[in-house]
């Protein structure tokens, strides 16, 4: 139901309502629902926005394994949300939803080599990691390839 009122599909959008379903799951120890949560409050939907509550959401889910959560704290450490910028820790938990097959991951870590960003560049590794993304239906990782020459 959290998803339902979160994207607005048959009832009208309302955050506070997806939250509210998303608690319930979330309580019930439903990771995917403690992912959603955390996405909730890192980009301030239905609630203030907050990154050190949006971690503390996103670790739960990630510490049952759930690679949304995991490729979200990946976000966070790459860009800076509500922790240092830190290249290497983005990779460490990116890895941990690439190495599930999590296309949004495995496009994730290509553009962390083929950028160099906290390693030395590696666009083989970067290309034929983007290259899985896109095979996988990455919408970003077939743009990036497009944009690079296939």
């Amino acid at each position: 139901m959290g998803f339902l009122y979160q994207n607005g599909l048959g009832v009208p959008q309302d955050y506070a309502e997806a939250m509210r379903w998303y608690r319930k799951a979330a309580d019930q120890g439903n990771a995917i629902a403690r992912a959603d949560i955390g996405i909730l409050y890192r980009n301030g939907l239905g609630v203030p926005q907050d990154y050190a509550e949006a971690m503390r959401w996103f670790r739960m889910a990630a510490d049952q394994g759930n690679p949304t959560a995991q490729t979200n704290i990946g976000f966070m450490y790459q860009y800076g949300f509500g922790v240092s910028v830190d290249y290497a820790e983005a990779m460490s938990w990116y890895r941990k939803a690439a190495d599930q097959g999590y296309a949004d991951a495995e496009y994730d870590v290509g553009v962390l080599y083929a950028g160099g960003l906290g390693l030395p560049t590696d666009l083989a590794q970067g290309r034929q990691w983007i290259q899985r993304a896109a095979a996988a239906g990455s919408p970003d990782a077939k743009k990036w390839l497009a944009a690079h020459g296939g």
